[in-house]
This record gives structure tokens, C-alpha cells and sequence, in this order.
């Protein structure tokens, strides 16, 4: 599989080895650079996807989800499902605080379950997971593909399971006391 760079000034910051990305922009971002993985899924069943942010700059971030062929724009116009910590539709912010906001050496696994009736997604964020974030009726778009959305610099990794987590409801952050 490979990934396709948005079509806009920001190409040139994106560096593509396989299954990684990393992108590099000198100065300030302005708009997301986007980055669509064309492991498409289509048809009826479940496909888990890894995402290691192997380098995260601090002062922007990233997020990641799905999107079809027509909602893979550049910048903001991007359409999609997204996770950044929020979920995010691409015009809007749907629910705040999902998740933790994604920093360095976070891995965030993507569940997509595809069927007749529905498409439902499942966030994982540090192999804790989070629950459902969307719940599509159908009809809904098909196929769709993994995207990442740089605000910053950093290196990502994609890797695609076969065996999917079994535990999906949300579960508790543990804490282990005040620091």
C-alpha cells in the first residue's frame, strides 16, 4: 500500500518511505497538511488499523480517521471522521475531550466495522480504548481510507491487523495518584 499527499503548496513538506510519513515544514503550518493510506475498506466485515506517531512536535498536533475519494482535500477543506483528542467531522467539532489530545510515541488503532445497516468506528488511543466515536446509518460513503492530518511536523507509521481487540467499550483512565 502506499499513501497519496494532498495536491496543494504543502507537497514538498512531506516525505513518504512505505508505510511512514514524515512531514517537515519550516515556520508555521497555516492549514493541515493531509495524507491519505490507500488501504481502502469496502466491503462488509472489520479492518483495524495502527498508527504510531513516532516524532510529534509539540506546538501543533495531528489527527487521524477516515475519508472517501471525495472528501480527501487539502488543508481544511478535508471531509471526514476524525480523531485529534476531539472528533471532528472536517466542518465542526462533534464531541470534545473523546480522548487525550495526541502527542509523541502515542498509538492510536482505528476499528472500522462495515455493514449493510451501518458503519460504526472504534477509537483505541495507547491500547486503551475509548468506545464508539461515529455511527453512520447507511447508505454511507464507500470506500473508505485511513488519513492523518498534520497541524505540525512529525513521522508516522501505519500498519494494518488481522486480529482486531476484542474489548470495545470504553474503559477507565487509571490514576495513580497526584503528582
Amino acid at each position: 500500500m502506499s499513501w497519496i499527499v494532498e495536491e496543494s503548496d504543502n507537497t514538498s513538506a512531506v516525505n513518504l518511505n512505505g508505510d511512514t510519513i514524515t512531514c517537515t515544514k519550516d515556520g508555521y503550518y497555516g492549514s493541515p497538511i493531509n495524507v491519505m493510506y490507500s488501504d481502502s475498506a469496502s466491503e462488509n466485515g472489520q479492518y483495524f488499523w495502527q498508527i504510531e506517531f513516532e516524532q510529534m512536535s509539540e506546538q501543533g498536533g495531528a489527527s487521524v480517521g477516515f475519508t472517501t475519494d471525495d472528501g480527501f482535500k487539502s488543508g481544511w477543506y478535508l471531509k471526514g471522521m476524525q480523531y485529534l483528542g476531539n472528533l471532528s467531522d472536517g466542518s465542526g467539532l462533534l464531541v470534545s475531550s473523546f480522548g487525550d489530545r495526541i502527542k509523541e510515541n502515542d498509538k492510536v488503532g482505528l476499528l472500522l466495522q462495515l455493514s449493510d445497516a451501518d458503519l460504526k468506528i472504534y477509537i483505541f488511543h495507547n491500547e486503551r480504548p475509548l468506545g464508539l466515536a461515529f455511527h453512520v446509518s447507511s447508505p454511507y460513503p464507500k470506500p473508505l481510507y485511513p488519513v492523518v492530518s498534520f497541524s505540525s511536523n512529525g513521522k508516522v507509521k501505519i500498519s494494518r491487523a488481522q486480529q482486531t481487540p476484542t474489548s470495545l467499550e470504553r474503559s477507565p483512565e487509571e490514576f495513580t495518584g497526584v503528582e
